[in-house]
């Protein structure tokens, strides 16, 4: 049943335009958040702010299972942001 559900949520448009480094607008961040409460798949998020250094992004943590985490980086402005996605 999980395996079904992180699939499905893979193939999410939005999931995939974070995948590619698109920016993303926090209204399809809420969206996503949305569905993942829907789907009943725990996450936590990080919000930084951004600096004259760094774009304000985004780090979405997906728990998987105990073990297994999917970690997203949502940029919502163009450039480096403090976060590194997990290999």
């Amino acid at each position: 049943m999980l395996d079904n559900q992180i699939m499905s949520l893979l193939s999410w448009d939005i999931c995939r335009q974070i995948a590619a480094g698109e920016i993303i607008s926090p209204i399809k961040f809420n969206m996503l958040c949305s569905m993942l409460v829907s789907a009943n798949i725990p996450y936590d998020v990080s919000f930084s702010s951004g600096t004259r250094k760094e774009a304000p992004a985004l780090q979405l943590t997906i728990h998987i299972n105990p073990t297994s985490t999917l970690v997203l980086v949502c940029q919502l402005a163009p450039g480096a942001t403090v976060f590194t996605p997990s290999p």
